[in-house]
């Protein structure tokens, strides 16, 4: 048995291997899918000529707290049910993470088939979703906006020349752990038909303040993602929204925020909300990623670090932070907050706080040291709009 890369040529396998587990079409099509295949990262296990298991890691880029991260999006994990349980897809877990460090990508995302498996290389969920169905008479009144709404079009691409620095400003300030998306990746969007529909908010003063991606099948308004950057937009999207209601049955919204901003938009939010947690991340390499992050204040006073990593053992040990000044150490006598590198993961994309990681066993510290940790982590949370 040999795992190295997957060669140009043997994509036809990869494809072969897709059909059979996940049997599902790539919903971007072929040309998506190719495109896709040959710009990642192909590692698989053979046993002569025959791909019996194969991990893709494609070349993508998040924003955690306004900073660029380089992430390797993993897709595609996949071997025959005849070689489950063989330890094959560890392997392949094992040497992506080693290939990732090698090319500086410190985050690792990936669309989980289940939750406890890919907990074990490290993984931890870090977004929350709400998806929003709506009876169009329940459409809830959003009352009036200074500003209107305009359509563009997507077919010469204006569009999304107007949107994407919309969207860059929302997942660069408001968010923590959005995709920053390439040209690449808003052509993906468009074959999806995620682009076909766009309406854009602007203020009294013609200010672009929000924008929507939505479908209209059938008798149903699909909203693909919403990016407001007040409520005034937010709710001049929905007004708009509320416009359709004699003419769709129901109205299918996800990527419009938390439970809590649903609950804080509406004034009566009595509609069917289904919650979904369907990515998970991993830190590939944490010291580089803690010189990087941006802590919430600057702090003389050493905080300390002790990390745990059973997949990528680079990890483990004790770091002394710093602000922006991160080193590893042998030992210290102070005392250290100690932590799994699915909880750290968490905890630095501000999904949860450092206090609820020791609460839940994630972690272990003593009061004092929580509350400096507390203190230094900001309180932006994270989302994730896009999948793969």
């Amino acid at each position: 048995m040999e795992l190295r890369e997957i060669k140009d040529s043997e994509i036809g396998k990869i494809k072969d291997l897709r059909d059979y587990a996940f049997r599902l079409p790539a919903s971007g099509g072929e040309d998506d899918f190719n495109y896709w295949a040959e710009n990642a990262r192909r590692l698989g296990l053979f046993y002569g000529e025959h791909l019996l298991a194969q991990v893709l890691t494609y070349p993508l880029s998040v924003s955690i707290l306004g900073e660029r991260f380089a992430m390797g999006g993993l897709a595609y994990v996949a071997s025959y049910p005849e070689y489950r349980n063989g330890g094959l897809v560890r392997q392949l877990m094992v040497e992506s993470l080693v290939k990732m460090r090698e090319a500086g990508q410190l985050v690792s995302y990936l669309s989980p088939f289940s939750i406890p498996f890919y907990r074990k290389f490290g993984y931890e969920l870090f977004t929350e979703k709400v998806e929003l169905e709506i009876e169009s008479h329940d459409l809830p009144d959003m009352g009036t906006v200074p500003g209107r709404v305009m359509r563009l079009s997507s077919e010469d691409g204006t569009g999304i020349a107007v949107i994407r620095e919309m969207y860059n400003r929302f997942a660069l300030t408001r968010k923590s752990g959005m995709m920053m998306r390439d040209d690449a990746w808003w052509l993906r969007m468009a074959r999806r038909g995620y682009t076909k529909e766009i309406a854009m908010y602007c203020d009294e003063n013609g200010v672009t303040m929000g924008y929507m991606l939505f479908t209209m099948d059938h008798e149903v308004l699909k909203v693909h993602e919403m990016i407001a950057l007040n409520y005034e937009a937010e709710k001049g999207l929905w007004r708009f929204i509320g416009t359709h209601s004699m003419m769709v049955d129901r109205v299918i919204a996800k990527n419009v925020g938390s439970l809590r901003d649903v609950a804080l938009a509406f004034p009566s939010p009595n509609f069917k909300k289904r919650e979904i947690l369907d990515f998970m991340m991993r830190i590939v390499d944490v010291e580089p990623f803690l010189i990087k992050y941006r802590f919430a204040e600057r702090f003389d006073a050493a905080l300390y670090l002790k990390v745990e990593d059973e997949t990528a053992p680079w990890n483990e040990g004790i770091f002394e932070v710093r602000g922006n000044f991160v080193k590893r150490v042998e030992s210290t006598e102070e005392e250290v907050f100690a932590i799994t590198i699915q909880g750290l993961g968490q905890m630095l994309m501000g999904f949860v706080r450092p206090a609820d990681l020791v609460y839940y066993d994630k972690a272990t510290a003593s009061e004092a040291t929580i509350a400096a940790w507390e203190k230094v982590i900001p309180h932006v949370r994270s989302d994730f709009y896009d999948a793969f």
